[in-house]
């Protein structure tokens, strides 16, 4: 450091002076400089994910036609592109608050969740789009707008993310697929999650009754192995209806070991004298890490209605054997039996009958990455 000026002295201090100083500023010039404090470096900012799956299917049914009361495994004896999804996320943080998700599809999987869209345009503009939503992160609010699949449910569309291959009645005739409108999740702690949202409806991008459709959500996790989650969602569904459509979903999951796991769901729903429920129970084996057992059972009543399309009591049992062949080549073998009280099932001579068996094999590739 330079010395502050100073007023004149006498000549014999100024030199005494100068010598203090010169000696003070050669000890100085020996010391190491010091080290700057380092600059933080820049938060990278997020990355965005790619992902996608191929999912094929052959299935055989016993009744010898295309099985009734299913979702996406809806083709008897045959080879089927079920779907083929690839997926874009960027994911909102603190440091970049602003994020989106785009996932595009095609396959019968496709077609099928499209068919409810009440436009007939827009079963081909939004039958490829699975989800497309923008996101803003405001404190801890996550808010989301655009399209969306629905939080309804214990399974989702992508076959690789639930514990059965075919999905469970409950999933394909109790609960919607898809919703268009604003969404937003908080998490107040980590044992605790709220979410809402505020949507045009059930399966309709585009609106047909200029009704919104509200839906709460809470997500409790008070233990690392138990999860419960509760839905609800109201509205007016049905154009040229002012009834309230109700539905009550709620998934309860347990894993009791590394190796053993539980699941159930219920849905309630009501629309004015109109009522449909069931419930749905899962066990999980895991022996290896590539090999699993899962069964599922089902209980469903629409006999208030015929909400659900087939107007009677009807139970399902399904086992599941999944089997990690290679990396991301997954493989499930299944049986399925789906019984009634009343003969709803087809068969291949034109009679009803009270039951249907099925046998599926399917596969389904994932992969994914980042840029």
């Amino acid at each position: 450091m330079t010395p502050a000026s100073r007023k004149g002295r006498p000549r014999l201090a100024t030199a005494s002076l100068a010598l203090i100083l010169g000696a003070a500023a050669s000890s100085f010039a020996q010391q190491p400089a010091p080290t700057p404090e380092a600059t933080p470096a820049p938060t990278p900012e997020p990355k965005v994910v790619f992902g996608g799956y191929v999912d094929v299917y052959y299935g055989y049914n016993f009744n010898e036609v295309d099985p009734s009361l299913r979702t996406f495994d809806v083709q008897h004896n045959t080879f089927s592109l079920s779907a083929a999804e690839v997926n874009f996320t960027r994911t909102p943080t603190a440091q970049s608050r602003v994020g989106f998700r785009t996932d595009l599809w095609a396959g019968k999987a496709a077609d099928l969740t499209a068919a409810f869209e009440p436009a007939s345009d827009g079963k081909e503009i939004y039958k490829h789009v699975q989800q497309a939503y923008v996101s803003l992160l405001t404190g801890k609010v996550q808010w989301d707008a655009g399209k969306f699949v629905t939080p309804m449910g214990a399974e989702v569309i992508e076959s690789q993310d639930n514990w059965n291959y075919t999905r469970s009645v409950l999933f394909g005739y109790a609960i919607p697929f898809y919703h268009l409108g604003v969404r937003a999740s908080l998490p107040v702690n980590d044992k605790l999650t709220l979410g809402a949202q505020l949507v045009n409806g059930w399966n309709n991008a585009t609106e047909i009754n200029g009704n919104k459709t509200v839906h709460l959500s809470a997500t409790v996790k008070p233990v690392a192995s138990v999860s419960w989650v509760g839905n609800y969602m109201v509205g007016k569904e049905t154009a040229g209806s002012n009834v309230n459509r109700n539905l009550f979903d709620t998934t309860l999951t347990l894993t009791a070991t590394p190796k053993l796991s539980f699941m159930a769901n219920l849905d309630y729903g009501k629309e004015g004298e109109v009522k449909w429920w069931g419930i749905a129970a899962y066990a999980k084996l895991q022996p290896t890490p590539a090999w699993a057992v899962v069964g599922r059972y089902e209980y469903l009543d629409d006999t208030k209605g015929s909400f659900m399309t087939f107007g009677t009591t009807a139970q399902t049992v399904t086992l599941t054997s999944d089997h990690t062949i290679a990396g991301s080549l997954k493989a499930r073998l299944e049986y399925r039996t789906d019984f009634a009280k009343e003969p709803i099932f087809a068969k291949s001579d034109g009679s009803k009958t009270k039951d249907q068996t099925t046998l599926t094999v399917g596969l389904v590739y994932n992969f994914g990455g980042s840029f």
